[in-house]
């Protein structure tokens, strides 16, 4: 998040105060981190984040996707289906603290009790985040509002051409007709959109940042693209015998991205948007160095501070498993207690490696490693 970003932070947080307590949350265990991970043995406090990919199919089939383009079964999509809700309220049941839940997929608006699952979370004190690509925005926006869902995530590509060329025929005109509906609910979640910055859309940033204030949603995320590359499987798959990296076979092609354009574009909308009551985030923040370095030269960590993951997220999918990192299975909530998956071997072999190693090979363009 940019320092210049003031006005919009206080507009966040009088529209939802309760973001303080998640930015409490989240320094605490950044500082319980700090002074005792090598020394907890693999314990860990209560998870921060809960992912809950509530269904594994999706619409769409988007070429810098992860899921549309693994070659591992136990990580793609349209082959689970939808999570039976007695798995999530179990699982919220079970686990402890107060973690902020975010629901993913595949598409989660496709699965069918989404709103139930949102309000149950929600009167168990919980925040609460969804990831959309829009397609189903219009028709569910007004439930969506109701559910009291705290922030709203719609993934844009780019201005209208751009995102259909890179998601699909009409996807862009769908969800613009959705953020319009969603922003005329009385009572709104936070509105974000998000950029997954690729070869594709690197030269329409500032276009898209443009689009976003047009609209009027809160704020704007440019992510610099996850990726991972047969080299960082293979090295990992080399380096360690407690689970494997899978093949990614998407067509996004790091050397068409003009790096010099890229971060032109960026600095322009760092200057634009300072002071501006609409949030504006990079994930990770680069200098151009290293930005020239994260496209590059995937492999060569780039503002790597510490891999927390084991420590603060848990990854529930739809069918009830609990999966740390790619397609590594610790747990199934359908057979076991949440807080003994949480505080299992399996967990504690993970932190015992992240400990040992400090980063894996596949670890240096991880969405993971940008929410520290």
């Amino acid at each position: 998040m940019y320092l210049s970003n003031f006005r919009g932070v206080a507009k966040l947080l009088r529209r939802n105060p309760r973001w303080i307590r998640v930015a409490y949350d989240n320094l605490s265990h950044q500082l319980i981190y700090k002074i005792s991970s090598g020394k907890m043995n693999g314990w860990s406090h209560p998870p921060e984040v809960i992912n809950a990919f509530v269904t594994d199919i999706c619409n769409l089939g988007c070429r810098e996707c992860h899921y549309a383009n693994s070659d591992k079964p136990g990580f793609s999509l349209n082959l689970v289906g939808h999570m039976d809700p007695r798995i999530f309220y179990r699982f919220l049941d079970e686990i402890p603290g107060r973690p902020l839940v975010s629901f993913t997929g595949g598409e989660p608006l496709i699965h069918p009790q989404i709103f139930d699952l949102i309000k149950y979370a929600k009167n168990k004190g919980r925040m609460c985040t969804l990831v959309t690509n829009g397609w189903f925005l219009e028709d569910k926006a007004e439930h969506l509002c109701k559910s009291n869902l705290d922030l709203l995530s719609v993934s844009v590509d780019g201005p209208r051409l751009t995102h259909n060329e890179i998601r699909g025929k009409n996807s862009f005109e769908r969800l613009e007709k959705g953020l319009q509906k969603i922003l005329e609910q009385p009572k709104r979640p936070t509105l974000f959109i998000s950029l997954a910055i690729s070869d594709k859309n690197y030269d329409q940033l500032v276009a898209t940042y443009q689009l976003a204030k047009k609209w009027g949603v809160d704020g704007i995320n440019f992510n610099h693209l996850w990726m991972q590359t047969d080299e960082m499987v293979e090295d990992l798959n080399s380096s360690t015998a407690l689970f494997a990296g899978d093949h990614v076979g998407w067509s996004v092609n790091n050397d068409d991205i003009d790096i010099e354009i890229l971060a032109d574009g960026l600095e322009i909308i760092r200057e634009i948007s300072w002071g501006g009551k609409m949030i504006v985030t990079e994930l990770p923040l680069l200098n151009r160095q290293e930005i020239y370095d994260w496209y590059r030269e995937p492999t060569k960590p780039v503002k790597h501070q510490t891999v927390r993951c084991g420590w603060i997220r848990m990854k529930l999918w739809a069918d009830g498993k609990i999966k740390p990192c790619r397609d590594w299975e610790v747990g199934d909530i359908n057979k076991e207690h949440a807080n003994e998956i949480w505080y299992s071997q399996g967990y504690q072999q993970f932190r015992h490696l992240l400990n040992e190693q400090g980063m894996l090979p596949i670890c240096s363009r991880c969405c993971f490693i940008a929410h520290r």
